[in-house]
């Protein structure tokens, strides 16, 4: 059909549409969530519900992964403790880590946030502090470009030394 090759872009203007956007996002996720936020916005990313909707979907699908990227956690540990405490629970599942800066490109993109769910859909605040942007449920070359982003980021970040845990 002529219309499945249109893309599908709904804007976003603020949290109410940012938190509805992400839940959306993780309520079809199926395998992997690629997460980089240079904000940490404890109203969107320590939300009840939207870890709620995160814990869900690795209990009924134990094979899911989420690789996010965020700032140092000294910047926002304080204000999202439930983040904080779900990550030390889903070790397996939930990795989170830290670009390293002296190594990121120095892209414009690294000011926005972006989330890609599955390689087929993402979320993307160009002002992640007020939390505009859009969302595409269906694959783009943006997101494909966003995520051969991440995967350098990634391959470059490291473990944050504010979130490890000590074991015995």
């Amino acid at each position: 059909m002529a219309d499945d090759d249109k893309r599908i872009s709904i804007p976003l203007e603020g949290l109410d549409d940012g938190r509805r956007a992400l839940l959306e996002l993780l309520q079809n996720l199926r395998r992997t969530l690629y997460l980089y936020t240079p904000v940490v916005r404890p109203e969107l990313y320590d939300d009840p519900e939207v870890l709620a909707a995160i814990r869900g979907r690795v209990v009924n699908q134990p094979k899911v992964r989420l690789h996010w990227l965020l700032p140092p956690a000294r910047e926002w540990r304080g204000a999202c403790p439930r983040l904080v405490q779900l990550s030390e629970r889903l070790t397996t599942a939930m990795v989170l880590r830290t670009p390293n800066r002296q190594e990121s490109p120095n892209r414009l993109e690294l000011g926005q946030a972006f989330a890609i769910a599955d390689e087929s859909s993402l979320l993307r605040f160009s002002d992640p502090r007020r939390l505009l942007g859009e969302y595409e449920a269906q694959p783009s070359e943006r997101m494909k470009e966003l995520l051969e982003l991440f995967n350098v980021l990634w391959s470059r970040a490291q473990a944050d030394s504010d979130l490890r845990r000590l074991g015995i």
